[in-house]
């Protein structure tokens, strides 16, 4: 079930139960009203009944010159004036020592004497019992009072037929039942339109999320005014863009991770082909000259070196994330020395020069892959660098305490355009030349991950045909 079904069910069935509460309530009230005042009235009729038997004995005695008037006197008297007065009473019964002398009618016989008892049973002959009975689908009043009449205490009885007023309450719940059942159908349709038409944004709202979840990410709700709605529309917006943009990183982490594979296979056949072909070619030429052999052991070695730079690589690069890190504090000088020491063969067999500065001080890194980034910074400034050019490592505090590393060359520069793309795997600028220098591209990657395992920025600044400025910056309370 829908959620507008269900409000408009709920609504009908609460507005339905309201409408017929309060009428049922008022009609409850009215009609115990009407039965009091009947109840009322027949208590006053019996009253003035009762008034009228006790005069109609005083005039006959003084009629008769009687002093007191005995038993069959009063019966007779009274079956008189029963025969002869207009009353509006259903019955009429009058007792003395509980047994009937006269009456008027049938009605509710049994249960008249029943309540003259009753009352003949009353020390006061002011009280009046009133009772209403049920007999064969009428209501009845029966009000029984006991009077003094010559000397005896008699009974009487009168019972007054309500049954109007028990017969326009149920004709008024009908009324009620038929007109709840018509209000009904109206406050249906006026609560159906009201419902749809409150419910048309959250509809709206529904088949956006539903383009949005097939996949148009581009989908945004529009839903005026300003309220709960118009909120949720706002976020589910949000939320589109949110995961628009998620969706277009995976994508591009997606293109990155395939253009990194065609790479590296690319960057692994060159190597391995080069060295099949040569080895099948001394394996199968039977006449190999002693110079030729030499040339072509040397292609195999340099292709063999090259696989294994890559593939080492590769592993440091793919395994970073999950190596456990060994920080220790070094000496910056020390350890600038160190690095120098390492990169002489290097630079020598470039025919360049290198200048290493460090200020006092210093650091906490894991030393192997901080050696490892430096050399990897070297070396692509050596690969870039013609022979006789300067190579720059220092080490230098900025105005704001950080302390920063820097490679700085002389080489061909880097245009400003491929500064951001040079930091990705297998991105190279000249590839003919880093595949003859040994480069896979690899290595800028790699410097770029040891970095941030140290919570240092690597930024990169050139200028083609002047050179290159790689720093490294810690952040503060890294040394």
């Amino acid at each position: 079930m829908k959620l507008w079904q269900k409000i408009f069910i709920c609504t009908l069935i609460l507005v339905i139960l309201a409408v017929d509460g309060t009428a049922l309530l008022l009609l409850s009230s009215q009609h115990q009203l009407l039965v009091n005042r009947e109840r009322s009235r027949a208590m006053d009729e019996h009253a003035y009944f009762a008034a009228s038997v006790r005069d109609k004995l005083v005039y006959t005695r003084l009629q008769t010159d009687d002093l007191l008037l005995d038993t069959e006197d009063v019966t007779a008297t009274m079956q008189e004036y029963l025969r002869d007065s207009n009353v509006s009473f259903s019955g009429i019964y009058a007792y003395r020592d509980g047994e009937e002398i006269c009456s008027s009618g049938t009605v509710l016989r049994q249960e008249a004497g029943a309540l003259a008892e009753y009352a003949a049973k009353q020390s006061s002959i002011e009280q009046n019992c009133v009772q209403i009975i049920e007999q064969g689908g009428r209501q009845n009043v029966l009000a029984a009072s006991t009077i003094l009449l010559e000397g005896w205490y008699y009974q009487i009885v009168t019972v007054s037929d309500i049954t109007q007023v028990f017969q326009m309450e149920k004709e008024q719940i009908q009324y009620v039942q038929w007109l709840s059942v018509a209000c009904a159908a109206m406050i249906a349709g006026i609560l159906l339109l009201v419902v749809w038409t409150l419910l048309r944004p959250l509809r709206k709202i529904n088949e956006g999320t539903w383009e949005i979840a097939q996949g148009n990410y581009q989908k945004r709700l529009r839903v005026r005014g300003y309220n709960e709605l118009s909120e949720l529309a706002d976020n589910m917006n949000r939320m589109a863009e949110a995961v628009e943009q998620n969706v277009h990183q995976l994508e591009q982490v997606a293109e990155d991770r395939k253009t990194f594979i065609a790479n590296l296979a690319h960057e692994m056949k060159t190597p391995l082909t080069s060295i099949l072909g040569f080895a099948d070619i001394l394996r199968v030429k039977r006449m190999v000259s002693n110079e030729e052999r030499q040339d072509y052991a040397n292609v195999i070695v340099q292709e063999t070196r090259r696989l294994r730079a890559l593939s080492g690589k590769l592993m440091e690069l793919i395994t970073m994330g999950s190596t456990k890190l060994d920080f220790v504090e070094v000496s910056l000088s020390d350890f600038f020395r160190e690095v120098e020491y390492s990169l002489s063969p290097l630079i020598a067999g470039r025919g360049l020069k290198l200048i290493v500065a460090s200020v006092p001080g210093t650091v906490r890194v894991d030393q192997e892959l901080m050696k490892s980034l430096l050399y990897n910074l070297v070396d692509n400034a050596a690969k870039a660098s013609p022979a006789g050019k300067t190579i720059e490592l220092r080490s230098f505090y900025r105005e704001d305490k950080r302390l920063v590393f820097s490679v700085k060359d002389e080489g061909m520069g880097i245009p400003q355009k491929e500064l951001d793309q040079i930091v990705k795997p297998f991105y190279m600028l000249d590839k003919s030349r880093s595949r003859k220098a040994g480069g896979a591209g690899l290595g800028l990657p790699l410097c770029v991950e040891i970095a941030q395992l140290h919570g240092a920025v690597l930024s990169i600044q050139s200028t083609v045909g002047k050179g290159t400025l790689v720093t490294v910056t810690f952040e503060e309370g890294d040394f």
